[in-house]
């Protein structure tokens, strides 16, 4: 029943036509969290679930790759939609994103002087931004990114507690309220080396060797 694709990822005839559909036709948490359980255990958990996947971009917002547990584990609207998540990367489920924030050109920043769905204001209200998180990042407990931040580069490492206003680039460490970049996790070159060689497009087998052979792999090829 349980079928491994090209992409690496396992669907199930179960999740993928009904569940999805059920999924798509409830509006209440309680029984959508249990159909989100459901679906992990047909479909070999959090890190491979491709119909989890297909539940977080269409019905929330959010793009999960494949081998990055936690977002699939979470409450799906701790994350703002427009959030979109790599491969190989690691959250805390206390972690928050937030891709829209108040207006500051109202009299007032309550949801009742913009949100239309209050019966005063017009227009379209509050739209979601982006933010991408890239691949294998790692995000620690209580972590917030806000909306002023729109790239988190790939293999940066966020401190908890950490309030994150800016971009972060490629392997940064950053800490701190607001976090700053202080240091990164290997020498530029090696960064350089580690990024060209697109580490995350591989098996899970084939990224997991350490990261001076993945360069030395760049290096040669």
């Amino acid at each position: 029943m349980t079928q491994r694709n090209r992409k690496e990822g396992q669907s199930s005839v179960i999740s993928a036509r009904i569940l999805l559909w059920l999924y798509g036709h409830i509006s209440s948490e309680t029984v959508r969290r249990r159909l989100r359980t459901w679906i992990l255990a047909f479909e070999g958990g959090p890190a491979l679930s491709l119909s989890i996947r297909t539940i977080l971009k269409r019905h929330h917002g959010l793009d999960v790759g494949l081998h990055s547990v936690a977002p699939c584990m979470m409450v799906p609207n701790v994350l703002h939609s427009g959030t979109i998540i790599g491969r190989y990367s690691t959250l805390a489920d206390t972690v928050r994103t937030f891709t829209r924030d108040h207006p500051m050109n109202t009299k007032s920043s309550h949801a009742v002087f913009f949100n239309p769905a209050l019966g005063l204001a017009t227009g379209s209200g509050l739209k979601a931004g982006r933010l991408e998180i890239g691949h294998g990042v790692s995000i620690g407990h209580n972590a917030i990114i806000l909306a002023t931040a729109k790239i988190i580069g790939n293999g940066a490492v966020i401190a908890p507690e950490a309030v994150v206003y800016r971009n972060v680039p490629p392997y940064a460490i950053v800490e701190g309220n607001p976090a700053q970049v202080v240091g990164f996790r290997y020498p530029k070159n090696v960064i350089d080396e580690i990024l060209a060689s697109r580490w995350w497009e591989k098996t899970a087998s084939e990224a997991g060797m350490p990261a001076e052979r993945a360069a030395a792999e760049a290096r040669a090829s």
